[in-house]
């Protein structure tokens, strides 16, 4: 059996065997002790610790397998006439191994920092507004996310506001004045933006949006988006079908070049089986700089358009997802990916995707991820990448 086979059967076992272990013991426990937690101190206390087991061979470039541990762990005030206030520290570290094992991105981020700081107001009737290091996020991560699946996630130094004083209607808006990425990295930021959405029913919404990023440190990252999204879904009989469209079109601010960008997703879900197809295209030089990117174009992470490609990127891809019916049940993707340069010859390659979670109970869940991406022969400058990937994550939030 080979390495990656092994580590794919291993895995599923891991989960299956969670699955059979009764967790209710483990949970009464840990429900006892948070509610002594909850009735000795006023506000919410968080906590979210992650072990993770991350290995990847990349031809012609470095290959890592270690084990890492983070930690995030944080308080929110009760509410005071609509105002609150939340600290956050995060402290991760290597595990059984030296530093030059754990994945390149974790290792130059390891350490402990402040990961959020803010005060925010809200009202129930108009909406919020946060100021301080905080997460933010806006639509499907690809243009503003948080890295969450990183060990180091990525905030910002921002004010955001959203307004909500309109039935159906959302109005998001942002300054960014930094940004704490997740390699450690702090990037002074003068960037805004305006997010609008509008909700024709409960099952469509279209967005609008306007994004200016400026980064003082990194000038390879700025530029101007602006774009529409609409997400809608309907049922025939049993079949249920959800689809997506995206376009943005933007500017490089140092050179004046332009690229545009298209996405679309299609998927039918009946009797538990959820089957879908998409495309996503990013023009010779399209970027996204502060998106969620290991979310897109495959889990081997070898397409990370932080400052675009110079042929641009085809990403036509298809999907399947289950849940095996073994006690909780385990939540199982798997995807195939087909690239290709958006513009002059050659091939990009191909990927293959698959990720698996266990809920154990309410605060514990195991993820397994894998990813094998593979060269077109003609793709000049491209080399065949494997990921395997194993978290065992408790996250409380009282």
């Amino acid at each position: 059996m080979t390495n990656k086979t092994s580590f794919l059967a291993a895995s599923l076992f891991a989960a299956s065997v969670s699955g059979l272990m009764a967790a209710d013991p483990v949970e009464s426990s840990l429900d006892s002790t948070f509610a002594k937690l909850e009735e000795a101190v006023p506000g919410k206390f968080s906590i979210n610790a992650r072990l993770r087991y991350e290995e990847f061979d990349a031809q012609g470039g470095p290959d890592r397998a270690g084990n890492s541990i983070r930690v995030r762990y944080g308080y929110t005030t009760p509410d005071f006439n609509g105002f609150t206030a939340m600290v956050e520290g995060e402290s991760l570290s290597p595990v059984g191994n030296g530093d030059d094992d754990i994945h390149p991105l974790d290792q130059a981020g390891d350490g402990t920092d402040l990961n959020q700081l803010w005060v925010q107001y809200m009202d129930k009737d108009f909406g919020k507004a946060k100021v301080g290091r905080q997460i933010y996020t806006l639509d499907d991560h690809r243009f503003v996310g948080h890295v969450g699946w990183r060990q180091n996630i990525q905030t910002f130094d921002a004010l955001t506001g959203s307004f909500t004083g309109v039935d159906n209607l959302t109005v998001n808006a942002f300054y960014f004045d930094g940004v704490e990425r997740v390699n450690g990295n702090s990037d002074e930021l003068d960037s805004y933006g305006v997010n609008v959405t509008y909700k024709f029913a409960p099952t469509a919404v279209l967005t609008a949006f306007y994004y200016d990023f400026e980064d003082e440190d990194t000038p390879g990252f700025d530029n101007k988006t602006l774009g529409l999204r609409y997400v809608g879904s309907t049922k025939l009989d049993s079949l249920a079908l959800s689809y997506s469209l995206s376009y943005a079109t933007q500017s490089d601010v140092t050179t004046g070049n332009e690229g545009d960008y298209y996405a679309a997703d299609l998927a039918g879900a009946f009797k538990g089986v959820k089957l879908g197809v998409g495309m996503e295209v990013l023009e010779s030089g399209f970027r996204t700089p502060f998106a969620t990117v290991h979310k897109f174009n495959g889990f081997a992470d070898k397409f990370l358009p932080l400052k675009g490609f110079e042929d641009g990127l085809e990403d036509i891809y298809v999907y399947a997802s289950y849940k095996i019916p073994v006690g909780n049940g385990i939540a199982t993707t798997i995807a195939y990916h087909d690239f290709s340069p958006e513009s002059g010859g050659g091939q990009g390659g191909t990927e293959i995707d698959l990720v698996a979670a266990y809920k154990i109970n309410k605060y514990l869940t195991a993820v397994t991820k894998y990813g094998d991406y593979s060269a077109d022969s003609a793709a000049t400058g491209y080399f065949d990448k494997d990921k395997r990937m194993f978290t065992f994550e408790l996250n409380f939030i009282y």
